[in-house]
């Protein structure tokens, strides 16, 4: 029987949620450079950040007023996130001399420790890296510059965006004391992934499904990375389910688990023969 705590708690998060999405409709600047934005977001973040049970975030995700406004707030979340990583993209720029100088991010213990998961997965697949690519890098490279510096491999960069990419290639360019870096203006979809061991692809890429495809018929030994999102956070992004996949062969080779820190939660696959 669900207690009260629990019912207040749901009608809480829902009618932040819908207050959120208002308020992003109205503002037209998303970027960190409106406080407004800035509180709502961060207040929204860490609400949903709580501890939840599976069946309490179930029920809140299948209310019919966050069911009508869900898939137009992911795309604004979507566009905030990309704003804000190229505010502080703008922010950093020719103030780093290491990937730790990027320690002052808002967020960069989350992607530390996200990171950490997803290593220690990839130890238990029994996969060997020695080069891989990141598919929608963006303008703040945190995610590819730290498995870089965990795995030592060769690594590639790809994004469509001219902005992003002109940011993300620099702090690439920057940092890369090895040289075995590139940054490539293009669409993952249309890449050749031949010879490379792991691709890893970004939450918020909208076509994963052509990328995956892309990725096995260039590289069917390769492993995939997909980040994804459990639970309640299914608020902020859209999860990964290779079942949607129709075009693509492919069979889950095994997962992260996202906790209340972590946002975000990462499967693996592999080539399906």
């Amino acid at each position: 029987m669900k207690t009260i705590e629990c019912a207040n708690k749901q009608e809480k998060i829902i009618h932040m949620y819908k207050d959120s999405y208002r308020i992003l409709v109205e503002e037209e600047d998303l970027s960190p450079r409106n406080e407004t934005i800035n509180r709502v977001l961060s207040e929204l973040v860490s609400t949903l950040s709580k501890p939840m049970k599976q069946s309490e975030a179930d029920e809140i995700l299948c209310d019919e007023g966050i069911k009508q406004i869900r898939k137009d707030m992911l795309q604004k979340l979507s566009l905030a996130e990309c704003l804000m990583e190229e505010y502080y993209a703008q922010t950093f720029r020719d103030k780093v001399q290491s990937i730790h100088d990027f320690g002052s991010f808002i967020y960069w213990d989350n992607y530390v420790e996200l990171i950490k998961t997803e290593m220690e997965e990839l130890k238990r697949i029994n996969w060997d890296v020695n080069s891989f690519a990141f598919v929608g890098t963006g303008p703040l490279p945190l995610s590819p510059l730290l498995l870089k510096q965990e795995m030592g491999a060769e690594m590639t960069c790809l994004d469509l965006d001219v902005q992003a990419h002109e940011h993300g290639r620099r702090f690439i360019q920057d940092l890369d004391r090895d040289g075995t870096s590139d940054y490539i203006l293009k669409d993952g979809a249309l890449h050749d992934y031949k010879g490379l061991d792991l691709v890893w692809i970004a939450s918020l890429v909208p076509n994963k499904e052509e990328i995956v495809r892309r990725v096995f018929e260039t590289n069917p030994e390769a492993l995939v990375a997909i980040r994804s999102v459990d639970g309640i956070h299914q608020l902020l992004y859209e999860p990964v389910d290779a079942t949607k996949f129709q075009t693509v062969s492919c069979e889950e080779a095994g997962r992260t688990v996202a906790d209340s820190f972590i946002i975000n939660s990462t499967v693996f696959y592999t080539y399906k023969q």
